[in-house]
């Protein structure tokens, strides 16, 4: 049987070498993107908060229906975001029946808004540009007001609607803290009342402005963040 002695600079070694290999491990990973596998650096971090301004304006319809909100949530190895997005405030959408509810309706408007779960999965990025895809499942209300022939104004019952809209969007990146993007998508619902459906369900055209709340706040005392995304 052979004993092997190691001195104490052997036992450095293989400490520093763990240490290196742990480092690595630490800081690197790889994504797939549609130019192939994509090596993260130190530069990007694994969880990240994800804050939007989030629009949305209906396209291909004789109605214009603007929707505007908020999205949170977290970004993972850069390409996976997911998280809740919030639209309740937008233009009414006026129209001249509402046979559904009465035929005697002379004007409607109506307001939708609704609340998502979103996953984004980023299929390109540099440090300039970025293209990815993402799908909304919502939960929400058109409510509004109509008018009789009479003159007589009369609330909306309320409907339930549940939106599912699938987008891709374009984003450049202004400064390191604020990128802002545009795209198409498309919003289906159900349930919705049949004269104002081909504007709900329909092709839309969205604006997206992202801040970088945890880069803003880390850059007050690492200014080196600025370098990293």
């Amino acid at each position: 049987m052979t004993l092997v002695v190691r001195g104490q600079h052997d036992f450095k070694s293989v400490a520093t070498e763990g240490s290196m290999l742990f480092a690595r491990k630490a800081y690197s990973d790889t994504v797939w993107t549609i130019t192939g596998p994509t090596v993260l650096d130190s530069r990007f971090k694994k969880w990240k908060f994800d804050f939007v301004l989030d629009a949305r304006q209906t396209i291909v319809s004789n109605t214009v229906a603007r929707l505007a909100g908020i999205r949170i949530g977290m970004e993972y190895r850069r390409v996976h975001r997911f998280g809740f997005g919030f639209y309740n405030f937008g233009d009414g959408v006026n129209v001249n029946a509402l046979n559904e509810i009465s035929p005697f309706v002379t004007v409607a408007n109506l307001n939708l808004s609704y609340n998502s779960v979103f996953y984004e999965r980023v299929m390109l990025f540099n440090p300039k540009w970025e293209v990815s895809l993402t799908g909304h499942l919502g939960n929400g209300t058109i409510t509004g007001t109509y008018t009789l022939e009479s003159g007589r104004t009369i609330n909306l019952p309320t409907v339930r609607v549940r939106p599912v809209e699938l987008s891709s969007t374009c984003y450049y990146n202004l400064t390191w803290w604020c990128s802002i993007g545009g795209g198409i998508g498309y919003r289906y619902m159900r349930q919705t009342p049949v004269e104002v459906r081909p504007i709900y369900n329909a092709p839309v055209a969205i604006l997206r402005v992202r801040i970088k709340f945890g880069k803003l706040t880390k850059s007050i005392w690492n200014h080196d963040i600025k370098h990293t995304y």
